[in-house]
């Protein structure tokens, strides 16, 4: 009888060591915090990507700027390569796109937002024909009115991913080699990775780029988005780093405004990597931004001073989280040029709001996906696989 009891209790301490290690071996992807030091070298880069096919400047909308490409993951269909075409019956045709090459350029910073911005120029003509029936003018016009009755057959099977490139809103490009890069390691974790392209400041300063960015988001969730490339509607998330996670944060937290959410349709989890989350006088304080970088925000606010701008707090995640919230994975270095306390203070609002935040802080001044090492890379894909899987 002894002896039994002692076996049983031998049992349950293994049980409980063993679940000790598991959780200490596994990377974070519920609500907590994190201090690592990140590697010199920006993962994704350093990849070889067999088999991973990029449709290039595939349209959502009209402007020359509002193009993304198409990561698809190795085990997709041979007509994924395709961009769907809504046509006047509802129905998707299907335009041959050829497959996009690396832009080369990679910021100091590391937020892919150098030289050679511009969308990219080796989609073939027949896209770009495409344009005129797969823009429309917000509103989703343009999907055609038989889009509801293909939207059950549309239902996919993958999990999808909206990235948004940096460039602190005024310059960058979805096609430089940095995040081209991003785009094909999310694919070849399995995630469809729609990486986008928005009109930039201070020619077409806020809200132009998040309208563009929910335009791009409203595209995907439309069924022929879904069926071209077997997108689950209920398994999409968003990436963004610098200026793009800002414009994912924005996404997220009004996502409930949307016409899409109102459908069924929703944001689930959400990247920020090195994301502004508050634009209003708090960044102009002494541990706010750079003098430099406050010009940058100001363009992008269309304003002049920060006195007089309303545009401030509506560009600003901070003040628009709601419970209704997808859960978060932010990233943010230490010593980087956007304050640590910029994160830090977001991630609390959004726990106070009940919203699941994975909270990882990078040693170091690597900025944006520069801290996408081998093992943070690892842990963005451990949280999407968690929350889109």
């Amino acid at each position: 009888m002894r002896s039994g009891r002692r076996t049983l209790l031998a049992l349950v301490a293994a049980v409980v060591a063993l679940g000790a290690v598991a959780s200490c071996s596994t990377d974070p992807v519920g609500d907590e915090n994190r201090t690592v030091t990140a590697g010199p070298v920006i993962y994704p880069l350093s990849l070889r990507y067999h088999g991973i096919d990029v449709v290039a400047d595939v349209p959502y909308g009209s402007d020359a700027l509002q193009r993304l490409d198409v990561c698809l993951p190795a085990d997709s269909a041979p007509d994924t390569t395709r961009t769907p075409t809504p046509t006047p019956g509802g129905t998707a045709s299907a335009t041959p796109d050829d497959v996009g090459a690396d832009a080369a350029g990679v910021d100091a910073a590391g937020d892919g937002s150098a030289s050679g911005a511009g969308t990219s120029g080796t989609a073939a003509a027949g896209v770009a024909a495409a344009g005129a029936g797969a823009a429309d003018d917000g509103t989703g016009a343009g999907a055609g009115a038989g889009d509801a009755a293909v939207a059950e057959a549309a239902s996919g099977t993958r999990p999808a991913v909206l990235m948004i490139h940096g460039g602190s809103w005024s310059h960058g490009d979805k096609a430089t080699a940095a995040y081209r890069s991003v785009c094909k390691y999310l694919a070849s974790e399995g995630f469809v990775t729609f990486n986008v392209d928005y009109r930039l400041a201070p020619t077409d300063p806020f809200p132009a780029g998040l309208d563009d960015v929910r335009r791009a988001l409203d595209w995907v969730f439309r069924p022929t988005t879904l069926s071209t490339y077997d997108v689950d509607s209920k398994r999409v998330g968003v990436f963004g780093g610098s200026a793009g996670g800002n414009l994912a944060a924005m996404l997220a937290v009004t996502d409930h405004d949307s016409t899409a959410y109102a459908e069924g349709d929703r944001i689930r989890a959400v990247v920020d990597l090195s994301g502004p989350t508050n634009l209003t006088t708090r960044s102009t304080e002494a541990d706010g931004v750079s003098a430099a970088f406050q010009r940058k925000q100001l363009l992008y606010l269309g304003c002049r001073t920060y006195s007089d701008c309303p545009a401030a707090t509506r560009a600003s995640p901070e003040y628009h989280v709601t419970s209704d919230t997808a859960p978060f994975f932010i990233g943010h270095s230490t010593d980087e040029f956007i304050p640590l306390w910029e994160s830090q203070e977001f991630a609390a609002t959004l726990r106070r709001h009940d919203v699941p935040v994975t909270f990882v802080a990078v040693e170091g001044s690597a900025h944006s996906i520069a801290q996408l090492d081998e093992a943070m890379s690892k842990r963005v894909a451990s949280f999407l696989r968690e929350h889109l899987d």
